[in-house]
């Protein structure tokens, strides 16, 4: 069990595996053959794959933590970042996307392990607060529906909303308002969403099948 903000052996775990899953993702580009009509030449990277299959396995604590870990040390000097690495980075117009990752993180985390209260519903307490029940009909817990495709497909869209949403609002406050800022913008919002709704519809499904390989 947790204590304040410290994490569990498990929760130190899934963050180490989310870092190395976000930096493997960064150093991964897929393209699509030249041959494929609009797509042909189209390329991506699984960057934010590693943070949602982290989110969705292990939950907003682990997740965050591992993306926490993953910016100090791209901002430490290692080059685990797209371009590179360094405090530097901070002036890069795509670091806000970075700083999306946390919020992304948490947003999807929680929704891939969002529970139903399983407590009697109010309008069943009788006098006193006490559970009451038809007469000869036992008490059965109730039973929580496990999270499915759609929640994890929601999760994994609300992420990427956070992520460009903060993207978009760190270029906003960091460049200049003029046509570059429409043309940044367009190339890292505008041009990366198709990969990464992609590399989110394939996660959603991974996460599901693992989910229920590890019975949870």
């Amino acid at each position: 069990m947790r204590s304040g903000l410290l994490l569990t052996p498990l929760e130190w775990l899934w963050t180490a595996i989310g870092v190395i899953l976000t930096i493997l993702g960064t150093l991964t580009h897929l393209s699509f053959p030249a041959e494929i009509p609009w797509l042909g030449g189209y390329s991506f990277s699984l960057q934010i794959g590693g943070m949602l299959l982290t989110a969705c396995l292990a939950g907003p604590v682990a997740a965050v933590y591992a993306q926490i870990v993953y910016l100090g040390l791209g901002l430490a000097g290692l080059q685990v970042f797209a371009q590179g690495g360094g405090w530097q980075y901070l002036y890069q117009p795509t670091f806000g996307y970075l700083l999306g990752f946390l919020p992304g993180a948490w947003i999807c985390g929680t929704i891939a392990f969002r529970k139903q209260d399983p407590r009697p519903s109010p309008s069943r307490r009788g006098p006193q607060g006490r559970l009451s029940l038809p007469a000869g009909t036992a008490s059965l817990p109730q039973r929580i529906p496990p999270v499915g495709l759609q929640d994890l497909g929601s999760g994994s869209l609300a992420a990427l909303a956070l992520v460009h949403l903060t993207g978009i609002v760190y270029l906003l406050a960091t460049q200049s308002w003029d046509g570059e800022l429409l043309g940044l913008i367009q190339l890292y919002s505008g041009y990366t969403l198709p990969g990464q709704m992609i590399v989110a519809s394939f996660v959603s499904v991974m996460a599901l099948l693992l989910r229920r390989l590890l019975m949870f």
